[in-house]
C-alpha cells in the first residue's frame, strides 16, 4: 500500500466524513463510553480526559480535532499502525500453581479518539453532506448483529458508542434467568447449555473479521469508497505492540490454544510455543488477535460471534442469549452421554468456518503473514468446566431462585443512587449485608462439597459435579462482589462512627490482606494464593480505594509495601512496564513528584500551568464541570441581562420560546455568527446540547447557579417565582425535549407563574426527578403543589382544629413513600405509579378544605333528620317545661295589670341557639371528615382547576386517593396485577395509606392554638392534637436475619434450619421496625377488659415498649400471666388503631405472597424520650378518651 494524502482521502464521501470535524467531535462527545481502562492512561492523557468533560471549550476541542485528524492521516501510511501497550491483569492461579493473566491493551487518548472516528464508518450510516437532519442511524453492518446479542450493541445516542454495559448485562442476566424459571416449570426445553470460548480475543484471526465485513459492505459503494473502507478496516484490525516482554509474560501472551481444545499432540503444542518465542524476538510485534481493551475490539468481537452463534444455534436448537463470548442456550439437543463429543464437533465446525474465508496475504502487515497463520489462532469452545449443560428437571432450588437474587441485584443497583435519608441508607446496607453473607455462604458450601467429593475418589462423579456447579459458583461470585461492594460504600457513608473508624478499617483489612497472619506474611506462596482468592472473588480493588480514605500515613505505608510485594510476586523483582497493578495503583506506589498531574508549559493547549500538586480528586474538581465554558460564554454574551427586573427576564424568556433550535444554540455557541459544523451530527441526534444551552441561559437570567441539579441555588435575594421554577425544572431534566418544552408554553407573564414559589417544594424536587423522571409530569406536580398551597392558604373553616392536610402534609407523604419503597423489598412500582401516588399525596384530602353547601342540611333525610328531631325534642323539653297551671295564673295576673307578655325567656333562647349551633357545626364537621375520602375523589374527578390532568389520570388518582379511607381488608384482598401491567394500583393504594398513617409528628398541630383553644375543641380533636404534640415523628428501620426456614414452606425444614446460604424464598426474614419516639413515659398499669387482638407486648422496659404486630395480647385472666397492659401502650394503640390494623394486614399480605423473597415480621418500638411533661388537663383528656374506648 502506498502513502495517501489528505486530499486523496477526501476525494471519497466516506473519506470526507472520516476527517470531518463533525465525525471527530462525535468521537470526543462519546469519550466516556469507550475509555474502558482509564487507569492505564498516562498522566497527560488523564488530564486531557478530564478537560474534555467540557464539550464546549472550542479552543481545546478544535486542537484535539486537529491532532486526531493528523493521526488518522498518518495511519494511512503503509507502514503506520495503531501502537498499543499491553498490561497483564492477574486472572487466576492454575492447578499447577502458575499465575495466569488477562492481557488488556491501551493506547494514548488521541489515538483512541482516532480509532472511534475510524470505527464510525462501519457502525453508522454516513450522512449526506447536505442532509438537514443527519441523525445517527445504524449501518448495514450494525443491523446484522442478532437481537439475542446483549453485549456492546452500537448506540444511536451520541453520548454512547455502545449501549451502557451495565444495563445490557442486567438485561442479559434478567432475560436468561426468566427463561430458566420458565423452562424449569414448563420443560419445553430440558437443558440449559452454557458455552464459553477459550481465550477469545487473542485467538480471533483478524482476517476472518476482515473478510466478513468486506463481504457485507453496502452494494452501493463505488470502487474508491470500497478501497477506502478496506484500508481503514485494516488499520483497525492490525495493531503494533510496543511492550517489551520478559519470558514469563511472553509465554502467557503467545500461549498456543489452537488444537488444545481437541486434545491434539501436546509435544506439538510445546514446539509451537518455542517457535513463537523465537518469532517474537525476530520481528516487529503485533497485537495477538483483537486488542481487548481498545474501543474497536468489542464491536469486532461481536462481528466474529455472528457466525459462531449461528453454529451454536444449529447444534443446539432452542432459545439463546449471548453476551460477547458468553452464551446460554435452552435446548433439547443435548446428548448426555456424549456431550464432550458435541463440543468437539462445534470446534471442528468453527475451524471449518474459519477455513472458508479466502486468504489474502496482501492484507497482513509486512512480515507478519507467518504470525497470523500460526497455531496462535483458532477459537475453541472450552471442553471442560466452563462449557457444560444442566438438566432443568434436576435443578437445585437454589439455582432456580438465583432469579430472585438477580432481581435483588437489579433493585439494589437502582436504589443505591436514589436514597434521600440516612434511614434509607442504613436499611439498604442491612439488606446488602445479609444478601452478601447468604450468597457467600452458598458459594462456600459449593466449594466445600466439591472438596469432599474429590476426597471420595469417584472421578466420574467429580467431573460431572464440577461441570454442573462451576457456572453456578461463578454467578454467585459475581453477585457476592456486587452486594459486598455496595454495602461497603454505604458503610463508608457513616464513618467515622462514634468518633472512630477502626472497626470499618479492620473490616476492609480483612478483604485486602485476606486475613493473613504475620507468619503467613512471610510465605510468598500463601500471600499470592490469598491475594488471588480475594482479587478474583471479592472486592479487593474497591476495598483499596475505600481504605485509603481512612488510613493514616503508617497504614498507607503498610498498604503500599503489601501491593509492592504482590506486584513482585506477580511480575518479578524489577518494575515492569506491563504490570497492571503498578499502573492502576501508581498514585499509591510512587512519590508525589512521579504522579504530579500539574505541568508547566503554558504554550500547549493540552496542558495548563498548575502551581500545586494535583491528585485524581483535584482533577475531577477542577475540570469535570460540563458547564464551565457555557457559564463563561453566558457572562460575556448575556451580561446586559444580569441582575435586572423581573420584566426583563419575562420578555427575554417569552421570545426564547419563539426562536428556532438553531437560533437558541447560536445564543452561546455561534462562531462568526454561525454554528460550528462539528456540532451538526450531535445536535441532530440528541437534545442534550440545546437543553444545556437553555439551562445556562435561563439560569443566568433568573440569577440561579448553573448546573443540572433539580434543587436550585439562587445567587441573589430575589424570590423565585413558579414560572422560573417550572422552566428550570424542565430544562434540567435529562428527558427534556424541545418539542414538549414549547408545548408547555411556560410564560412568566402568566398570572399563576408570577406567584412566589413555595420553597418547601425543594424537599421533593430531586425525588420527582429520580422517580417520576418525565419532565411534563414533574411540571404538573409543581402546578399541583401550587394549587394545594392556594386552596389551603386560609385553612378549613369546619376543620380548623383538625391536623394539617396541606402541601406540608403532602411533602411528608412523598418522603414517606420513598422510605417505604426502600424498606419493604416487595413493594416495587413504576415511574407512572410514582406520578399517580405523588398527585394523590397532594389531592387525597382536597375536599376537607371545602365549605359545604348549607342547604344540603335540608335535603339530607338521614343524619340531618335525626339531628332535627333531637333538637325538636330538646326544644320541647327545655322551653316548654313550665306546667300549664302556672302559665294560666301568670297570664291572669298580667291581664289584670293590662300587660300580657308571651315572649320566652331570652337566656333560654340563647342557650338553645348555642347548643343548636354546636350540634349543627359538629354535623358539618363530621360530614366533611367522615366522607372526605369519597368526596375528595369526586373533587379530583370534577374540579376545573386541575383540568391540566387528563381524564384517565384523574380517574386513577381519584381511585388511589379514595382508597386511603377504605377498610384495610378491602385493599389487601384485591388481586394484584403489577407484573402484567404498566402500573400497580394495589401497591399505590397500600403505599398511600401507609404514608398517610405514618405522618404522625408534632409539626401537624400548633402548640399555641392548642393551649388557647383546648376547651373549645371537640373531645376527639383535643385528643389527637395532644397526641400529635407528644409524638416526635418516626424512624423506619429494616433488619434482615438468616434464620429458620420453617416458615418458608420447604419440606426439608430441619436440614435447612439456621443454615446460611440457602437461597430459597423466605429463608431471610425482613423485619420492619417502626421506632416512634414520644414525650410521655406514663406506664401505670391499667385494667384490660378487652386485650388487643392485633398487637402483643414483646418487651417492656423503663424507656421502651416493643409491640409485635400480628400477635394478640393476653391479659392477667390467663393463668400464670402478669398484667402488662399500661397507660402508654393503651394510649398508643388507641391513637394509632388504624396504623396497627394496616401493619398487621401488610404483614399477612407479604407472608402469603409466594413472589416475596423475604419472610416478613413487623415490630413497633415506642421509645420514651422524656418524662411526661403535659399539663394535668391534657392528661385528663387523654385518660378520659382512652377510658371511653376500653
Amino acid at each position: 500500500m502506498s502513502r495517501i494524502t489528505k486530499e486523496e482521502i477526501e476525494k471519497t464521501k466516506c473519506g470526507r466524513f472520516l476527517l470531518s470535524d463533525e465525525n471527530i467531535y462525535l468521537s470526543i462527545y462519546s469519550l466516556n463510553s469507550y475509555v474502558f481502562e482509564y487507569n492505564l492512561l498516562n498522566t497527560e492523557d488523564r488530564i486531557l480526559y478530564h478537560r474534555l468533560q467540557d464539550k464546549f471549550d472550542a479552543r481545546l476541542i478544535n486542537g484535539v480535532i486537529t491532532r486526531v485528524r493528523e493521526q488518522i492521516i498518518e495511519l494511512f501510511d503503509e507502514d503506520k499502525y495503531i501502537e498499543a501497550k499491553v498490561y497483564f491483569k492477574p486472572k487466576k492461579l492454575s492447578e499447577n500453581g502458575e499465575l495466569e493473566f488477562r492481557p488488556l491493551h491501551s493506547t494514548g487518548l488521541i489515538t483512541q479518539i482516532a480509532i472511534v472516528s475510524m470505527l464510525h464508518l462501519f457502525v453508522y450510516e454516513i450522512p449526506e453532506e447536505e442532509e438537514g437532519d443527519p441523525k445517527l442511524r445504524l449501518s448495514n453492518l450494525s443491523r446484522l448483529i442478532p437481537s439475542d446479542f446483549y453485549g456492546n450493541r452500537v448506540s444511536v445516542k451520541p453520548e454512547y458508542l455502545f449501549k451502557p454495559w451495565k444495563q445490557q448485562y442486567q438485561k442479559y442476566n434478567q432475560n436468561s434467568n426468566d427463561a430458566l424459571m420458565k423452562y424449569h416449570t414448563s420443560l419445553e426445553y430440558k437443558y440449559e447449555v452454557t458455552l464459553d470460548l477459550e481465550n477469545f480475543f487473542p485467538t480471533i484471526n483478524p482476517i476472518i473479521i476482515y473478510r466478513y465485513i468486506i463481504n457485507h459492505l453496502p452494494a452501493y459503494l463505488n470502487d474508491e469508497e470500497r478501497e477506502m473502507m478496506k484500508r481503514v478496516l485494516q488499520k483497525l484490525l492490525f495493531c503494533k505492540l510496543t511492550t517489551t516482554f520478559d519470558e514469563k509474560t511472553a509465554r502467557q501472551y503467545y500461549k498456543v490454544t489452537k488444537g488444545a481444545g481437541n486434545y491434539d499432540n501436546v509435544n506439538k503444542i510445546e514446539q509451537n510455543e518455542k517457535e513463537w518465542w523465537d518469532f517474537k524476538e525476530k520481528s516487529d510485534k503485533f497485537v495477538r488477535g483483537i486488542p481487548q481493551g481498545l474501543p474497536q475490539s468489542y464491536f469486532l468481537g461481536n462481528i466474529y460471534m455472528i457466525s459462531i452463534a449461528e453454529i451454536f444455534r444449529k447444534k443446539f436448537t432452542g432459545v439463546s442469549y449471548f453476551y460477547v463470548d458468553d452464551s446460554v442456550i435452552f435446548t433439547n439437543d443435548v446428548r448426555e452421554d456424549n456431550f464432550k463429543e458435541q463440543l468437539k464437533e462445534l470446534n471442528k465446525q468453527i475451524a471449518d468456518e474459519a477455513n472458508n474465508f479466502e486468504e489474502d496475504s496482501a492484507i497482513y502487515p509486512e512480515g507478519t503473514e507467518k504470525f497470523y497463520k500460526s497455531n496462535l489462532y483458532g477459537v475453541n469452545v472450552h471442553l471442560d468446566g466452563k462449557s457444560n449443560y444442566t438438566r432443568l428437571d434436576n435443578l437445585d432450588d437454589s439455582e432456580v431462585y438465583l432469579k430472585c437474587i438477580s432481581r435483588e441485584m437489579s433493585q439494589a443497583g437502582s436504589d443505591f443512587f436514589r436514597m434521600y435519608s440516612d434511614e434509607e441508607n442504613r436499611n439498604l446496607e442491612e439488606k446488602l449485608d445479609v444478601l452478601s453473607k447468604q450468597v457467600k455462604a452458598k458459594r462456600d458450601q459449593l466449594v466445600e462439597e466439591k472438596s469432599q467429593k474429590r476426597d471420595s475418589g469417584n472421578e466420574d462423579a467429580i467431573e460431572k459435579d464440577e461441570d454442573d456447579t462451576q457456572k453456578f459458583e461463578k454467578r454467585l461470585t459475581r453477585y457476592y462482589r456486587f452486594f459486598e461492594y455496595r454495602k461497603q460504600r454505604l458503610v463508608a457513608m457513616h464513618q467515622p462512627e462514634n468518633g472512630s473508624d477502626e472497626d470499618y478499617k479492620k473490616e476492609l483489612e480483612k478483604i485486602i490482606y485476606s486475613e493473613l497472619s504475620e507468619e503467613d506474611m512471610e510465605d510468598d506462596e500463601k500471600i499470592l494464593q490469598a491475594f488471588m482468592n480475594s482479587y478474583g472473588a471479592d472486592i479487593w480493588d474497591a476495598a483499596i480505594g475505600m481504605y485509603q480514605t481512612f488510613a493514616d500515613d503508617k497504614e498507607q505505608a503498610v498498604l503500599k509495601n503489601y501491593i509492592l510485594k504482590i506486584n513482585e510476586l506477580c511480575y518479578g523483582n524489577a518494575s515492569v512496564e506491563f504490570s497492571y497493578l503498578e499502573c492502576t495503583y501508581r498514585d499509591l506506589l510512587r512519590n508525589k513528584e512521579e504522579n504530579d498531574y500539574s505541568v508547566e508549559d503554558e504554550g500547549d493547549i493540552f496542558e495548563e500551568t498548575l502551581k500545586r500538586y494535583m491528585t485524581e480528586e483535584d482533577l475531577r474538581d477542577t475540570y469535570n464541570d460540563p458547564y464551565k465554558t457555557l457559564k463563561a460564554l453566558a457572562r460575556v454574551r448575556l451580561k446586559k441581562y444580569v441582575n435586572k427586573h423581573y420584566e426583563v427576564a419575562e420578555d427575554y424568556s417569552s421570545k426564547l420560546l419563539k426562536k428556532t433550535d438553531e437560533e437558541i444554540l447560536k445564543i452561546l455557541l455561534s462562531e462568526n455568527e454561525k454554528l460550528p459544523s462539528r456540532l451538526r451530527i450531535v445536535c441532530a441526534s440528541t437534545q442534550k446540547i440545546i437543553r444545556m444551552v437553555l439551562n445556562t441561559v435561563c439560569s443566568y437570567l433568573f440569577n440561579v447557579e448553573v448546573s443540572n441539579h433539580p434543587v436550585l441555588t439562587q445567587n441573589s435575594k430575589k424570590a423565585l417565582t413558579y414560572g422560573e421554577l417550572r422552566i428550570l425544572s424542565f430544562v434540567r431534566n435529562s428527558l427534556f425535549t424541545i418539542e414538549e418544552f414549547r408545548k408547555r408554553e411556560i410564560l412568566l407573564d402568566d398570572k399563576q407563574n408570577k406567584d412566589t414559589a413555595d420553597y418547601s417544594i425543594m424537599k421533593v424536587l430531586e425525588i420527582y426527578h429520580s422517580f417520576v423522571k418525565d419532565p411534563v409530569s414533574i411540571d404538573k406536580l409543581i402546578i399541583t403543589h401550587k394549587y394545594t398551597c392556594d386552596v389551603w392558604k386560609n385553612g378549613s373553616k369546619y376543620l380548623y382544629f383538625y391536623t394539617l392536610h396541606n402541601q406540608e402534609h403532602a411533602i411528608v407523604l412523598i418522603q414517606n413513600i420513598v422510605k417505604l419503597i426502600h424498606a419493604i423489598d416487595f413493594l416495587k412500582i413504576s415511574a407512572i405509579d410514582y406520578y399517580i401516588l405523588f398527585l394523590a399525596c397532594y389531592l387525597h384530602d382536597i375536599s376537607m378544605v371545602k365549605i359545604p353547601a348549607l342547604d344540603s342540611f335540608l335535603t339530607d333525610t338521614n343524619e340531618a333528620d335525626e339531628l332535627a328531631q333531637e333538637l325538636l325534642d330538646e326544644f320541647n323539653k327545655e322551653l316548654q317545661k313550665d306546667n300549664l297551671e302556672e302559665k294560666i295564673i301568670e297570664n291572669e295576673i298580667k291581664k289584670n295589670q293590662n300587660f300580657y307578655e308571651d315572649e320566652l325567656d331570652i337566656l333560654s333562647v340563647k342557650k338553645y341557639m348555642l347548643e343548636s349551633y354546636k350540634k349543627l357545626d359538629e354535623y358539618f364537621e363530621k360530614k366533611i371528615r367522615g366522607r372526605h375520602a369519597i368526596d375528595s375523589s369526586s373533587e379530583i374527578r370534577q374540579r376545573a382547576e386541575i383540568k391540566y390532568l387528563d381524564m384517565p389520570m384523574r380517574e386513577l388518582v381519584a381511585e388511589v386517593s379514595e382508597a386511603h379511607g377504605a377498610d384495610e381488608r378491602n385493599i389487601y384482598s384485591i388481586k394484584s396485577n403489577a407484573s402484567s401491567r404498566l402500573m400497580s394500583i394495589k401497591f399505590d393504594k397500600i403505599l398511600l395509606r401507609l404514608a398517610d398513617l405514618l405522618d404522625m409528628s408534632s409539626y401537624r398541630v400548633s402548640k399555641p392554638i392548642l393551649y388557647h383553644n383546648m376547651e373549645q375543641m371537640s373531645e376527639e380533636s383535643a385528643f389527637h392534637w395532644i397526641s400529635h404534640l407528644l409524638t416526635q415523628g418516626y424512624k423506619l428501620r429494616t433488619k434482615y436475619e438468616i434464620g429458620s426456614s420453617k416458615s418458608s414452606g420447604t419440606d426439608n425444614e430441619e436440614s435447612l434450619e439456621n443454615i446460611e446460604g440457602v437461597l430459597v424464598p423466605q429463608t431471610i426474614t425482613e423485619k420492619l421496625i417502626l421506632e416512634i419516639p414520644v414525650d410521655i413515659s406514663q406506664m401505670s398499669t391499667i385494667e384490660c377488659e378487652n386485650p388487643c387482638r392485633k398487637v402483643q407486648i414483646g418487651n417492656i422496659s423503663r424507656q421502651e415498649i416493643t409491640l409485635i404486630c400480628g400477635e394478640g395480647c393476653q391479659n392477667k385472666s390467663n393463668e400464670g400471666l402478669e398484667n402488662r397492659c399500661n397507660f402508654l401502650c393503651r394510649w398508643f394503640c388507641v391513637k394509632n388503631d388504624y396504623l396497627i390494623k394496616e401493619l398487621v394486614a401488610l404483614k399477612e399480605y407479604l407472608n402469603r405472597n409466594k413472589n416475596n423473597y423475604f419472610k416478613c415480621e413487623i415490630e413497633i418500638k415506642i421509645k420514651c424520650n422524656n418524662k411526661t411533661s403535659i399539663e394535668a388537663r391534657q392528661f385528663e383528656i387523654l385518660n378520659h378518651y382512652i377510658q371511653d374506648r376500653k
